[in-house]
């Protein structure tokens, strides 16, 4: 929920007059106002070189959670975005030792945990949540993103003025220009690190603090991260026992969810994760009315039925009585809104995913809803995704051996993985610790690597582009953006390499892409706050110590399957741990890719019309607005273009064509562009 914005100006820098600091401020609420429709505040310092400013959607306390907020003394001020859980507990513990607090807002919890804690109060906080504290007296600005990165927030320094925000767009108003990062451009550095498309802004990485000081002294460090035992540690508890625990800490976490003083919904597809959530809700709402009933939106891709996961929805709806909304999703519908989806996630997009979200997102809001509850997260926890089980044959597992399961021989994981390479083309690239000639890989896994190393390839740059910045690289990229003890874990193979390339998707895939443009920034747009449960840190921090063959399970025998054929089964104990709350069908169901498609080829003889996208796609990206850029390659871009006009592909499971997606990327660029005003690269 909510936005925020803070300008921090040094000792070393002249700020403006307090009511410009003020209207400044008040200008930038305006841009991200849609994060907060309910009520706006800004705070400036007597000096003038401190200005802090909030948009609210109003959740919790909804008649006295207003923001700034502010310490009894005056001394302690601070904006809050997001839901932090369990803080009625945390609330009675301090005021029992004296603490005051003005309200229940769970966001006032921050400004009284600093008073008791100072800087440990991180500790304290579970949930989603970004916050920037202003400690008047100690004239220090305190800065916190959550453990995943479910809240955005960002940072740059514009003349000396040190600058935090929601989204970029808010800096505009405090007087900062957007230029290109050239280099993060082509190495794809908004995906495999902390920086962004534009010069000198980045995000504020997950699970860390920052500090700013009137010298104008920053720094950042991590306070929490993800993190796995040694492969060979045994394991301490039996299987059961495990399946039972993940049970328990799945159910707390949905439990705490649940609390919003406004209506609250569910999204709901075909998988198990959003299907179990649903459940788990279902069944805690009934503990209290036995007649309870949750409302779930889907989306359904109606012009696409092999991919349309609307009839599983139904399905699962019908089994826990949910009352089930269904959202209508065509190419039309997804290509009108696929700019204004980039515009708001201000990041590159490939997919139809962000435009997928802002539908469903609307259907929520237009239908009362401000909270409800997703499932992300759960892939990069249990071992969801397709790349993981070629990252989990690279090596033994001890620690599953230690509990029991019949596990493939080396030779078996061998014929496993090629047999697996050639059924699914996943790309692979097998470590080799003894390779002598030439540089070694900083990260033991790389299947995972190759899946997204990037889109615009070397031919789709300037000449001179790639002559400055190197060929693309995103894959070097994301291992040098991966925290060193993380690189160390894994060439010196302490973690198991499925435990490794669950990490780098975490930071990644979920914590870069999903997250953004598919989680908050999708939900905020339409003033919707989303709830991830399956990534609450208590059950994330349970999950990372279960051996790999809990998560991916290698089974032999499974009917169907050839005698001594041993099949793979993905997020083993999540399926074991939610059985109760789902059907058996999706009990049963093999994880499938969640893709928003476009449009089918049009039926025989039909008049050869051009498609919604290669209609959109044919008006936006021209000549001039490609020149514009000043980095793409107009003629490779024109060859691309003219091919995908002339003789579209349409790919199985709704995927979208190859040229379309690296359209989609230069056409999101040229959207960033013209909402940014950039000006054109040079080099």
């Amino acid at each position: 929920m909510c936005g925020l914005i803070a300008a921090f100006f040094p000792d070393s820098i002249d700020p403006p007059t307090r009511d410009e600091v003020e209207s400044r401020l008040e200008q930038s609420l305006e841009t991200i106002k849609y994060r907060g429709p309910d009520s706006r505040g800004t705070y400036v310092s007597p000096d003038a070189h401190v200005g802090l400013g909030h948009v609210r959607l109003a959740i919790i306390d909804l008649p006295t959670g207003q923001q700034p907020l502010s310490d009894e003394e005056g001394l302690i001020h601070c904006v809050v975005t997001g839901e932090i859980y369990d803080h009625e507990r945390i609330r009675a513990e301090m005021q029992s030792q004296g603490y005051l607090f003005a309200s229940l807002s769970d966001s006032e919890l921050v400004v009284q945990l600093y008073k008791r804690d100072g800087f440990n109060l991180v500790q304290h906080l579970r949930g989603e949540f970004a916050f920037v504290l202003y400690d008047l007296k100690r004239r220090l600005l305190f800065v916190a993103r959550d453990r995943f990165g479910i809240k955005p927030l960002y940072y740059t320094v514009h003349n000396g003025c040190i600058m935090f925000a929601s989204e970029m767009k808010a800096f505009m108003s405090l007087g900062w220009h957007a230029e290109w990062d050239i280099d993060s451009i082509v190495h794809n550095g908004d995906f495999g690190d902390e920086r962004t498309v534009f010069r000198g802004v980045q995000k504020l990485p997950a699970g860390y603090l920052a500090v700013c000081r009137a010298s104008g002294h920053m720094q950042t460090q991590a306070y929490w991260d993800i993190t796995y035992p040694a492969a060979t540690a045994p394991p301490a508890e039996t299987i059961a026992s495990m399946t039972l625990r993940v049970r328990e800490l799945l159910v707390e976490a949905v439990r705490l969810r649940l609390r919003a003083d406004v209506p609250l919904a569910v999204y709901l597809s075909g998988g198990i994760d959003s299907s179990c959530v649903a459940g788990i809700a279902t069944h805690l709402l009934r503990e209290k009315d036995p007649s309870a009933r949750v409302t779930a939106f889907t989306m359904a891709y109606i012009e696409d039925p092999a991919t349309d996961e609307s009839p599983l929805a139904e399905r699962t709806a019908a089994h826990i009585n949910a009352d089930l909304r269904r959202v209508d999703a065509t190419e039309a519908r997804l290509v009108d809104v696929f700019e204004e989806s980039v515009w708001h996630a201000e990041q590159l997009s490939t997919s139809f995913h962000g435009a997928g979200k802002l539908l469903l997102a609307k259907a929520v809001r237009d239908a009362g809803f401000k909270v409800v509850l997703s499932g992300e997260g759960s892939d990069e926890i249990f071992g969801g995704y397709p790349w993981f089980p070629l990252d989990f044959l690279q090596s033994a597992d001890p620690a599953g051996a230690a509990l029991g399961i019949p596990l493939p021989s080396e030779a078996e994981r061998r014929v496993m993985a090629a047999e697996y390479h050639a059924a699914t083309r996943m790309p692979f690239r097998p470590h080799s610790a003894i390779k002598s000639n030439g540089p070694r890989p900083l990260i033991s896994t790389g299947s995972h690597l190759a899946v997204h190393n990037g889109l615009l390839g070397s031919t789709a740059f300037n000449p001179e582009v790639v002559a400055r910045t190197g060929v693309p690289d995103t894959a070097r990229c994301i291992e040098e953006g991966i925290d060193a003890r993380v690189r160390e874990h894994s060439v010196t193979g302490h973690w198991h390499p499925l435990n490794v390339s669950m990490y780098t998707s975490a930071k990644t895939v979920l914590g870069k892409s999903i997250l953004n443009i598919v989680g908050d920034r999708s939900d905020m747009t339409h003033s919707v706050e989303s709830r991830p449960a399956f990534l609450d840190h208590h059950l994330v921090d349970y999950v990372t110590t279960l051996p790999p063959s809990l998560k991916i399970m290698p089974i032999a025998g499974i009917a169907g399957a050839p005698p001594g054929k041993w099949q793979m089964v993905e997020k083993w104990i999540l399926r074991q741990a939610v059985k109760p709350f789902i059907t058996e069908e999706v009990y049963m169901r093999k994880k499938v890719a969640f893709n928003p498609p476009p449009a089918g080829p049009p039926p025989p003889g039909a008049s050869q019309t051009l498609l919604p996208l290669q209609t959109h796609l044919k008006a936006r990206i021209t000549q001039a607005s490609v020149a514009r850029l000043g980095f793409v390659s107009w003629p490779y871009i024109e060859e691309q273009l003219s091919a995908y006009l002339a003789s579209p592909t349409f790919l199985p499971n709704g995927g979208i064509d190859g040229r379309a997606k690296l359209l989609l990327n230069v056409l999101s660029h040229i959207v960033l562009q013209e909402r940014f005003d950039v000006p054109s690269y040079k080099v």
